[in-house]
């Protein structure tokens, strides 16, 4: 398994032979609407993209969506996924949202039974709570985020837990045996509430899953992201993890 971290938290994959391309966002450096809860002056994404959008699309065979939301997917990223590579979002309303952009083969992913690519690869879609209040309760109602597993014999699973916070709902995906973790920190906040892993959640994920590489991203790309990844270091030292943890920077390939 080989990772490239491009931003945020789009990335390639390359995957038992294959290729896929994770939350594409791929609009230039300030081109964002400012938030109107920030820490910062500037209007997001805070930093370029490592690469060019044609370089990071270069071999990929399928596109994988945690949710739909601006951080994640994009025009951009739109306009240049060939209109009939496959597409897997979480659930009907994003797969109507895709479809929107032209793009014809979205499909949703299955939590059980699983979905395939090609004829050895499960692309499954795990739980995710996108929020710590009751506001978000009732979007999560309506599958608002996901996680999703990559598995296939003689590969190492992959874990993407997607926009969450810590809950119940992580250990169905831990339950899959991840050698690899893909966590969506950034102690991110909206609508007066945290709505990704902070420090704490990060802590209770590693003690789930003591085995595990975890691969720390959705830092520092948009200004209401408030965890930084010196402090996520700090705490995975403190807490007694560090060796099991990787900060990539952009534009970083690692391999499995």
């Amino acid at each position: 398994m080989k990772i490239r971290f491009i931003r945020n938290c789009t990335m390639t994959i390359e995957y038992a032979g294959h290729k896929f391309v994770l939350d594409p966002m791929f609009r230039a450096k300030g081109a964002s609407m400012k938030l109107p809860s920030t820490m910062y002056p500037e209007k997001g994404p805070l930093t370029d993209l490592p690469v060019s959008p044609q370089e990071i699309m270069n071999g990929v065979e399928a596109v994988l969506l945690t949710h739909m939301h601006p951080g994640h997917f994009d025009k951009a990223a739109a306009e240049l996924v060939p209109k009939d590579m496959p597409f897997y979002v979480q659930c009907l309303n994003d797969k109507d949202l895709v479809r929107n952009f032209g793009l014809k083969k979205s499909q949703t992913i299955d939590m059980t039974p699983w979905t395939k690519f090609g004829e050895d690869i499960d692309v499954i879609r795990v739980p995710a709570r996108h929020g710590d209040g009751k506001f978000m309760h009732i979007l999560n109602t309506m599958g608002n985020s996901s996680g999703i597993v990559l598995r296939s014999r003689g590969e190492k699973t992959l874990y993407v837990t997607g926009d969450t916070i810590w809950f119940s709902g992580i250990e169905t995906g831990i339950g899959y045996h991840p050698d690899v973790i893909v966590a969506y920190l950034g102690h991110s906040y909206g609508e007066g509430m945290h709505i990704t892993m902070g420090l704490d959640d990060l802590g209770k994920l590693a003690k789930a899953a003591p085995w595990a590489k975890i691969i720390g991203v959705h830092m520092g790309t948009f200004e209401n992201q408030e965890l930084r990844p010196a402090d996520v270091l700090a705490y995975a030292r403190e807490n007694g993890f560090a060796d099991r943890l990787i900060l990539p920077q952009n534009g970083e390939y690692l391999e499995f």
